[in-house]
């Protein structure tokens, strides 16, 4: 283990009977001298006999834990003494190993030149190496599989490719190694990233392929209210999917997210000494029900909500037990200044974790996001319906994928940022340059934006013919109104050219804009990464940005329904920032919220990985360019709009239909109680 080669000679001369004696963790010498890479060690052991390969089941496997741990250089002693490919107690193979935690892919080939199979399909999941590598987004062992000659076509045994698994963790150079490497109903002359470019290649096989799928729904029978077909025999207990979120009337919504695994968000100084325990969340000053989750965290119970009186009196004991046991471990507790955090809503925490005598023994870090109910008047439910009623549950015009919602139709999208007096106005990016000076919309008030506007009109060639417009002659801002309500559906496009350079107020378009348009709010608000990088000092947070957009909203809407009680402009709010996604859903029950993931954009990978010089790919750009754009896999997008209420996730339409298991795809989105629409962003 310390890499005493002297002593472990000696040892072995006085007794060499004790060269395979196990610890209380099943560990021979030999297996401590591969875990810590100790290659000398190891030598000696071997030279003097040491057990290479198990004897029974619950022994460790050497070449399979010097495949994790271990330096090219052992794992070849190793292979040349002989050493069998076995699969551990998960069932994994070393050349599952190797693919899984990312190792040189040298170490791929010596396996190989040994005779492990590179196809060779785990016990766990039929994964082949091909898989791990995908799944983990290892793209050194996996383009060194692809140049070996592995089947990429492989499927496990659900039926899926590694395509899938690369995609869904959000590994786009993995996919676009593996779409290159597509050998299965291969599209002529379609390069590797036709599909992230959705071309018409791409869509004319798509179509071609999906046809015979649209054949089916058609023949599908119709479906009763609930959206549950009608069965011949007695039915089993359905449960009905309700479709909705409650929302905060007086209460504060608190929630506490752990870094994933990966960041180690709790951490003990001494490593390995709880390897299995259990954390208990709970707080005295409610009467909340105390909270119990495993350790090592798991991605499942990595967010804890609570609902509170008062901010003021709110505090959180983290207290740390055996897995099966009431003696207390470890303990922390995170203060009421920790979460009031300067009148931010959102923040970064480290505590330090004190075993029964005080001393500190690890950490524990997490994030966290504090929500207080809307301010103002909200909308009275009795008068206004919420989202999930406004329409029936299952509209089969659109295939069944926006259920439950009020999202049909067709929607203008537009960009709405605050400025440094809380006035919501319309700006796609987060700074605007101004006589050479990039200047942050944050920073202005509303007179200093309207007058930087007033030298930045619009192209005069996307302005709609008024006759109020005509008599005035020009473009200014006292022009755009007069042409913005003489739009109509059809001029969707034109508004959200128009009005992504309008330099108007939110307030402005929704009271000229016809309210036959229905309105895609697409709220700009920077990550802690974006304000670091712009340098934006905000004067206002989260709570502060969602109060201001909705008092707006509302107050249309009683405006509307006074002048039209038959009609109301559907409005949908849509967001790259999770955090303002989730104040806006839970500070509403009217209006839907949908977080946007823009995985699939070319600055997600490095593109010259793959492509070659006489076809390079073109990436399809959006109309209008915008800030706050942000990429997640789409596993976790998922996890964030589950348990965030959330009413779904938009994505880019080529990379959804990417996933050669679409339809798999959509019903685990479904399952998590989520719709999803897709869009081309």
């Amino acid at each position: 283990m310390h890499g005493r080669v002297g002593m472990v000679h000696s040892l072995l001369e006085k007794g060499l009977s004790t060269i395979d004696y196990t610890d209380h963790d099943n560990f021979t010498p030999l297996i401590h001298s591969i875990i810590k890479d100790q290659v000398s060690c190891v030598e000696q052991l071997l030279s003097h006999n040491a057990r290479i390969n198990p004897t029974s089941e619950s022994d460790h496997i050497p070449l399979n834990l010097a495949c994790q741990h271990a330096s090219l250089a052992l794992i070849k002693i190793l292979l040349e003494r002989d050493a069998k490919f076995l699969p551990d107690a998960e069932g994994l193979y070393p050349q599952h190993l190797v693919a899984r935690s990312c190792r040189s892919s040298a170490v791929l080939l010596l396996l190989k030149d040994h005779g492990a199979d590179l196809d060779q399909r785990d016990k766990l999941y039929q994964w082949t190496p091909l898989f791990h590598a995908a799944a983990e987004g290892c793209v050194g062992c996996l383009r060194t599989l692809l140049d070996c000659g592995v089947d990429a076509d492989a499927l496990d045994e659900k039926g899926l490719p590694a395509m899938y698994y690369a995609v869904w963790e959000g590994h786009l150079e993995c996919m676009k190694l593996l779409w290159s490497q597509r050998i299965s109903r291969p599209i002529a002359g379609q390069t590797p990233l036709d599909v992230l470019n959705n071309g018409p290649k791409y869509r004319d096989a798509m179509t071609a392929t999906l046809t015979p799928l649209s054949d089916e729904r058609k023949q599908i029978p119709a479906l009763e209210v609930d959206g549950i077909p009608d069965l011949s025999l007695p039915p089993p207990i359905i449960p009905l999917r309700h479709y909705g979120h409650n929302f905060l009337d007086n209460k504060t919504f608190v929630q506490i997210h752990f870094n994933p695994p990966s960041a180690d968000p709790i951490v003990f100084y001494q490593t390995g000494r709880y390897a299995a325990a259990r954390l208990t969340i709970s707080s005295k000053m409610t009467d909340l029900i105390p909270r119990n989750v495993m350790l090592p965290l798991q991605e499942d119970s990595r967010f804890i909500s609570f609902h509170i009186d008062k901010l003021e009196n709110f505090a959180i004991d983290f207290e740390i037990f055996p897995t099966f046991g009431s003696k207390v471990i470890a303990k922390t507790v995170a203060l009421p200044d920790v979460f009031e955090n300067d009148g931010r809503s959102s923040g970064h925490c480290c505590l330090p974790v004190f075993d029964p005598r005080l001393r500190a023994i690890g950490e524990i870090r997490f994030n966290f996001q504090v929500i207080k109910p809307y301010y103002g008047d909200p909308l009275e439910i009795t008068h206004f319906a919420t989202y999930w009623k406004a329409t029936s549950a299952f509209d089969a015009e659109h295939n069944g994928q926006v259920t439950g919602s009020s999202l049909s139709g067709d929607y203008v999208q537009i960009f709405v940022q605050m400025t440094r007096d809380l006035v919501p106005v319309l700006y796609p990016e987060f700074t605007i340059m101004h006589h050479g000076v990039r200047i942050p919309i944050s920073h202005l008030s509303i007179e200093e934006f309207k007058a930087i506007g007033r030298e930045h009109p619009p192209p005069s060639n996307i302005i709609i013919a008024s006759s109020e417009s005509n008599s005035t002659g020009n473009s200014s801002t006292s022009s755009l109104l007069p042409s913005l309500a003489a739009m109509s559906i059809t001029d969707i496009p034109t508004a959200h050219r128009l009005l992504a350079t309008s330099f108007l107020t939110l307030e402005e378009v929704l009271l000229h804009l016809p309210t036959s348009i229905h309105v895609n709010l697409c709220i700009l608000y920077p990550s802690p990464a974006e304000q670091k990088e712009l340098d934006l000092r905000l004067t206002f947070n989260i709570n502060n940005f969602a109060d201001a957009i909705l008092t707006h909203v509302f107050n249309h809407a009683r405006a509307s329904r006074l002048a039209n009680p038959d009609f109301m402009r559907s409005v949908v709010f849509t967001s790259y920032n999770v955090g303002i996604c989730v104040a806006l859903n839970w500070k509403q029950p009217n209006y839907p919220v949908l977080l946007c993931n823009d995985l699939g954009q070319p600055r997600d990978s490095n593109t010259s990985s793959i492509q070659s010089p006489a076809s390079p790919p073109s990436f399809s750009s959006p109309a209008i360019q915008y800030s706050g754009r942000a990429s997640l896999s789409i596993k976790e997008s998922a996890r964030i709009a589950q348990s965030n209420n959330l009413m779904g996730l938009m994505c880019r339409s080529s990379l959804l239909v990417s996933l050669l298991s679409h339809l798999l795809f959509t019903s685990y989105i479904h399952t998590l109680g989520l719709t999803y629409h897709a869009n081309r962003m």
